[in-house]
Order: structure tokens, then C-alpha cells, then sequence
């Protein structure tokens, strides 16, 4: 799997040391993420992570240029044995930091936004319309007339309600939209989202927009949602929406432009928080890589329109969490150690479900920065600084001896932390990007003034 050393299943400990410091079984080496071991802890780029925090403060996210691109360019590679791959709409929603956004467009990836603001903020850091692609539900009269009038490369209508509200924006406009209809299929989120192919309904909401004439319905968009981890749900999943394809050829005589298959795809060293008998490094290498899922979708989409005898689509894909997850991580320090009562000792972090509430449900693996490998080593239970019990990222961990203002650095936090983390109690930290050594903040950390800056009596008692 590129870009993952797995080879390693055990942690090396220093000289002199004889015990190891963690249950290798349920441990990856940090060189699965790039890092570096060296005389004053874990290294990025040869710089130590809790010099960052130094500089920096924390908590504090930070992004790898590096492993960001190298994710887009195993995305935009051509799959073995493939004519052409796919095109890449990144999923704004995902991790919304401009900077990062900034980069991905200047690799040649698009936009994917599902909201009005994001839909701003593309415009704004000079995404060309024919580069984005508009998704999500609850569109409202007025934002119908803004997205006809933005001339997107595709506007998805989420629900069957919205095929005569763009309609009838388009008409009043003079313009005619490129449109898509997201389906539900058997296994994909449903509910709000999409229009379910099950009793025809989706086939009904096709029909139902090749009635209008102000609208270019050249697209289909099918969303998974629930993460893609293995070759079989993948499988599943297109064969369902190709057989789909077939019958709006079939009936409609409709043979589609755009095939978005949207995003899904898990990040390979996020797991699910469940009891699985095997070893983590071996669970991490059953996943799905970005090459073997781009080899599997692009194959059968090619294969299938081939031996129908119609021209493939063009093949779009929105990734989020598969291609910014493994490029960030969020480094935070104990605050303070509570060994009362039974079991593990407390360690109270800088951080907690304010920024990285997600924990609560995925594994991510969490680095000592420091004494990473060091012996011996101790349980404990890493809370969160929120007075609140909910409030804990890890119930036991094992990790050398812990001490006040300790580095941890929390892995795979580019997918879902920063677009939910929130001021409850606490600033939110800021973030910088580190690329060949340079260390760049683009984001500066939240103040008390931010928090209460658009607090009309605050403003009014300050003065």
C-alpha cells in the first residue's frame, strides 16, 4: 500500500531500554505518516513536533504539503491497464481550511460544495465555475437563481422538489443548467438525501426533468456516505448504479455526460472503534488503497459502457476524507494528570471533543511526541479539557510516563476535526503548514476577542 510502512510491527526502543513502551499488536510506526525519530522526539520534515507547539502554541493542527500532494497525483493517475482516470472534485466540507483548498486547486483539483457559504468560498479563491460542482439539499428560491446564474460544470438536484424550482429559476434567467440527480441506492445514505432507485422513484425523477427544457440533465450522482473500506462493498455499490445507467437508456433513451460517483473511500489508518481480533497493521493493510479503488471503479465503469456498446462518461470523483485525512495532524499537550480512583491515571489535554469530537467514534493512532518508544509505559485515559464527562478522546491508551505540558500527536486529522470544531469554552487552535521545511501559519488560533467579537454588548460594554 503506498505510502504506508507496515512492515514494521514492532517499536524499536532506545539503547539500554528493554522494554517496549506500547501493545504492538494495536500500534502503527510513526514512519506510516511520514515521521521521523530523532534526539528530540518525533520529527516532520526534520523538524520536532513539540518545537511547533513551542512556536506555534497549542493546540494546533498541522498540515504536510508533501503527503498532500502526493495524494492528488495518486488521484489523477491513470489506473494500470486504463485509457484515462477520473477527474477530482475535492469535498469542501471535509476540511475547509482556504489555504489547503488553495492548494488542491492549484493541483488541478475542483470544488465540491453542498452550502452557499462554500459555494463563496470557491468563487473566492478563484475556482472557475466549469470547476465546480454544487450537491447537498435545501435549496431555496433565490439560491436556484444564484446557482443557474454561477454556470457550474454541475448543479445535483437532490430530491425530486428541486427538478421544478431550478426549472423555473433557469427559465425566468434564459439560461439552461448542466444537472444531475443524486440517487439513494440499497446501501447508500437515503432519507434527505437522493431519490431512492428502489419502486422507480428515481427513474420518475429523471422522466420528470427531461420534461423541462430549460434544464441539460447530463448527469447522475450517487453518494455512498457510509465509508467504502473493502473491494466488495465498491463492487456492490457501482454495479447498482450502472445497472441504473442501463435503464435510463433503456427507457429514457438518456445516455449520460457525467457519471459522479462521489466520495467515500475510508482513510486506511482510521478504524472503526470496535473489538476485531486481528492486528491493526493487519486491518489497515485489508483496506482499500487510492490505487487499487481508482483500478476497481475505473475498470468496471469502462468495462461496462464497453460492452453496452456507449460511450463511457466522464468519471468525477469527490473525495474528502481519503484525500486530506492522512496529511494532518493535531498536536496537543497534557494539561494536567488526575491519578485518583481506580484504573488509569487522567491525563487532561488542551484538546478535546471541542476540536476533535470524531475520536468518539474512530480510531486514530496518538503519538507520544517527546519519548515516543520510551519504556516503561503507563495506561491511561486522555480527557478532554471541557467540563463535561462526555469529554474524552481515548478511555486507555498505553504511553511512556506522561508529564506536565507533554506533546501528543493525534494522526488523520484532516477529515472532519476543523470542519466541526467549535469554541465551547475555548479558542479553537490554529493551523500551519509545514512544506520542505518551511513552517507557514494560515491559520492564527482563536481569541477570547474573536469569540465575543460579533457580540453586539460586548463590543457595546468595551467600549
Amino acid at each position: 500500500m503506498e505510502g504506508l510502512n507496515l512492515s514494521a510491527h514492532s517499536v524499536v526502543a532506545p539503547e539500554g531500554s528493554t522494554n517496549q513502551a506500547t501493545d504492538v499488536s494495536r500500534s502503527l510506526p510513526p514512519e506510516t505518516w511520514g515521521l521521523t525519530r530523532a534526539e528530540g522526539g518525533l520529527c516532520l520534515e526534520g523538524k520536532p513536533l513539540a518545537g511547533l507547539t513551542e512556536r506555534w502554541g497549542s493546540p494546533l493542527f498541522v498540515v504536510h504539503a508533501a503527503r498532500l500532494a502526493e495524494n492528488v497525483r495518486r488521484f489523477q493517475q491513470v489506473p494500470r491497464g486504463q485509457s484515462r482516470g477520473v477527474e477530482v472534485y475535492y469535498s469542501y466540507k471535509t476540511n475547509p481550511i482556504p489555504a489547503v483548498l488553495q492548494k488542491l486547486s492549484r493541483l488541478g483539483v475542483g470544488a465540491e460544495v453542498v452550502s452557499p457559504y462554500e459555494l463563496w468560498l470557491a468563487m473566492r479563491l478563484g475556482v472557475a465555475p466549469g470547476n465546480i460542482i454544487y450537491n447537498g439539499p435545501g435549496k431555496t428560491p433565490d439560491f436556484a437563481r444564484k446557482l443557474v446564474q454561477s454556470e457550474l460544470l454541475l448543479t445535483h438536484l437532490n430530491h425530486r422538489e428541486e427538478i421544478a424550482l431550478l426549472a423555473q429559476a433557469a427559465t425566468e434567467l434564459g439560461k439552461r443548467p448542466n444537472v444531475g440527480i443524486r440517487l439513494a441506492t440499497s446501501d447508500s445514505w437515503s432519507g434527505k438525501f437522493g431519490v431512492p432507485i428502489a419502486g422507480g422513484q428515481a427513474l420518475a425523477a429523471y422522466e420528470e426533468a427531461l420534461s423541462h427544457p430549460s434544464l441539460r440533465v447530463v448527469g447522475l450522482h450517487a453518494h455512498r456516505g457510509v465509508a467504502i473500506q473493502d473491494a466488495d462493498t465498491l463492487e456492490r455499490f457501482l454495479r447498482e448504479v450502472l445497472e441504473f445507467c442501463d435503464t435510463l437508456h433503456a427507457r429514457l433513451g438518456l445516455d449520460l455526460e457525467f457519471l459522479d460517483l462521489g466520495g467515500s473511500l475510508a482513510v486506511p489508518t482510521v478504524l472503526p472503534l470496535d473489538d476485531s481480533p486481528l492486528p491493526l497493521a493487519e486491518r489497515v493493510r485489508r483496506r482499500l488503497s487510492i490505487e487499487r479503488y481508482l483500478e476497481l471503479l475505473v475498470e468496471s465503469v469502462e468495462d461496462h459502457f464497453r460492452r453496452a456498446g456507449r460511450p463511457t462518461p466522464r468519471i468525477l470523483l469527490e473525495p474528502g476524507r481519503a484525500l486530506t485525512g492522512n496529511t494532518q495532524m493535531l498536536l496537543c499537550r497534557v494539561n494536567s494528570l488526575n491519578a485518583a480512583g481506580k484504573g488509569p491515571a487522567h491525563a487532561i489535554l488542551d484538546a478535546g471533543e471541542n476540536i476533535a469530537h470524531i475520536l468518539h467514534r474512530e480510531y486514530h493512532e496518538i503519538f507520544h511526541a517527546e519519548r515516543w518508544g520510551e519504556s516503561p509505559s503507563e495506561p491511561y485515559t486522555l480527557d478532554g479539557p471541557t467540563c463535561s464527562p462526555m469529554d474524552s478522546l481515548r478511555a486507555s491508551i498505553e504511553l511512556p510516563r506522561l508529564r506536565l505540558g507533554d506533546t501528543l500527536a493525534i494522526m488523520d486529522a484532516g477529515a472532519y476535526l476543523v470542519s466541526f470544531s467549535n469554541s465551547f469554552c475555548f479558542p479553537q487552535p490554529g493551523i500551519v503548514v509545514l512544506e520542505q521545511g518551511r513552517e507557514t501559519l494560515v491559520r492564527r488560533a482563536e481569541t477570547y476577542e474573536d469569540m465575543v467579537d460579533r457580540d453586539l454588548y460586548a463590543n457595546e460594554v468595551s467600549r
